[in-house]
């Protein structure tokens, strides 16, 4: 996979797990990297022009309680506790934000050091 990875790619876990926080920056993409409890450890420059959430602030807190409330429930969050995920889902935020449309994936396997919560934006307001 190419530095531009697509957000529908099979091996976009593979590509994630290879890359620093700095150059996850540069997905096309929203990228939230957490560990396999929940807490960020690398929230990245789309993500944060999405959301609003500056990425310094979301480092270090666990992401379905102290940032991101909206995805705290069976729809989202609750699918981490699966062994492997790998699910994009239509989705609406709505936390600190304007509602914005999106199209979530989630991604995580046995053998992946973290977790991820990836964000595309559906429609340009």
């Amino acid at each position: 996979m190419t530095s531009s990875p697509t957000f529908s790619d099979p091996n976009l876990l593979d590509w994630l797990e290879q890359q620093t926080p700095d150059q996850l920056d540069n997905a096309p993409f929203g990228v939230v990297r957490m560990t396999r409890e929940g807490v960020v450890v690398a929230y990245c420059k789309s993500e944060s022009h999405i959301t609003g959430i500056d990425p310094a602030y979301a480092v270090g807190k666990y992401y379905f309680t102290q940032i991101a409330p909206c995805a705290n429930n069976m729809m989202v969050a609750a699918k981490y506790a699966q062994p492997v995920l790998d699910e994009e889902l239509d989705y609406i935020l709505t936390y600190v934000c304007e509602p914005v449309k999106v199209t979530l994936r989630l991604l995580k396997s046995p053998q992946s050091q973290y977790q991820y919560f990836l964000v595309n934006r559906k429609f340009v307001d």
